[in-house]
């Protein structure tokens, strides 16, 4: 077993390296490696590592150490200052896109449960791959990347209600509302005391540890930190990103945000790689071959409609023409945590399974475009909004 174990490991680890280098020559996105790493590897092609639930668990620590840098970058300040866009334009977002797509998808034939579902699922984002590119591209920093982080803040709120839903609809509870309210409470309570005791204790603490002049006691402590703040909101209802982001966001008021980033950077894009390789598994390519027409027209219809409905609700919320419309081609995909909904869904025979199949296969394809989507943004943006005086006057913001 022990072997088999390492021949699966080496065998992942030479076919990341040998595609990443084809990739990095190609100047193609690196994302795209690690997806059809998983793909061939999975279970459906070569067999060479099975996708298990643990397997998947693993791989969201990719995800956790992702939004613990990127918080890093935001201060409480920031994060204030961002309110607006959180709460607002964030909310409207998931609102009105959930709507359509569960109005479009019951208008199909789907219940009205599973309709729900499917329009939640696609209108959240992929906080991992937005903020990964963005970082990579540098920014996170400029208007558009700063609205775009706080929509996706928003969305990895929104999706803690889908997840208390979803088994309570399956069981048919008649205490909905108590659960969801009692989540969010939990969750106000979780999140003050994080930020409190973030403002009273970390700053101290990395300055003791600092003195110590010990480099491994210094990261140990940081992935400590990172990790048992995603711990602690996701063992109170919340998702593990959100802890990881929050702890970031406190130790952003530090003078050791720097340091901190750098030391977490190595486990981030190694975890964040086995996450993609881990989505590329979770295709049946039987259903896939079958579908795939489908899913090309639903990965059009979403990347169109979901530029618009955020470029239209950014301009409500006084977002530049062309910020928001940068913005909107950003967040176009579906998300990471769609695949979350859609998974469990699934599993309390909420969905079929070619149902989940289709939906699955929209959010991978979907997300693969991201890197391409986000090159392509300016270029467009800067097409369709001609106009030489709105360009001056939003590049200057």
């Amino acid at each position: 077993m022990e072997h088999e174990i390492l021949t699966g490991v080496i065998t992942l680890l030479i076919a990341s390296v040998a595609l990443i280098v084809l990739f990095e020559r190609l100047k193609l996105p690196i994302l795209l490696a690690y997806l059809l790493v998983g793909i061939v590897l999975g279970p459906d092609v070569m067999a060479v590592i099975p996708h298990t639930e643990n397997l998947h668990s693993f791989a969201e620590f990719g995800v956790v150490l992702l939004l613990f840098t990127i918080g890093l970058e935001f201060s409480l300040s920031k994060l204030w200052m961002l309110r607006k866009h959180v709460f607002g334009l964030g909310g409207a977002q998931v609102v009105v896109i959930a709507l359509i797509g569960a109005l479009i998808t019951w208008y199909a034939g789907l219940t009205a449960v599973a309709a729900f579902i499917i329009g939640g699922a696609l209108a959240l984002s992929s906080t991992a791959v937005v903020s990964r590119e963005l970082s990579r591209r540098d920014e996170l920093g400029k208007q558009h990347g700063r609205i775009a982080i706080a929509v996706l803040i928003f969305q990895d709120i929104a999706v803690v209600p889908f997840l208390i839903l979803i088994p309570v609809l399956a069981s048919d509870s008649t205490e909905i509302f108590s659960e969801i309210a009692g989540a969010l409470l939990t969750g106000v309570v979780v999140i003050s005391l994080m930020i409190v005791a973030g403002r009273w204790l970390l700053r101290p603490l990395f300055r003791h540890i600092a003195g110590q002049g010990s480099e491994e006691l210094f990261t140990l402590i940081t992935l400590l930190l990172a990790l048992a703040a995603a711990w602690i909101t996701e063992f109170s209802g919340l998702s593990l990103a959100l802890g990881a982001f929050l702890a970031g966001v406190m130790l952003s008021e530090t003078e050791y945000r720097h340091r901190l980033i750098n030391e977490i950077r190595p486990f981030r894009d190694v975890l964040l790689g086995f996450f993609f390789i881990v989505i590329g598994m979770m295709l049946d390519l039987v259903a896939v071959k079958s579908l795939y027409p489908w899913m090309l027209l639903i990965v059009l219809i979403l990347i169109i409609g979901k530029t618009l409905v955020i470029k239209l609700l950014a301009r409500l919320f006084n977002v530049p023409r062309q910020i928001a419309l940068h913005t909107g081609f950003i967040l176009s995909q579906a998300g990471e945590f769609g695949l979350v909904i859609v998974m469990l869904a699934t599993s309390e025979g909420l969905l079929s399974k070619s149902v989940e199949q289709l939906v699955l296969g929209v959010i991978i394809l979907s997300i693969a475009l991201t890197p391409l989507m986000i090159i392509l943004a300016e270029p467009i943006t800067r097409k369709l909004c001609a106009r030489p005086a709105d360009i001056k006057e939003e590049m200057q913001s």
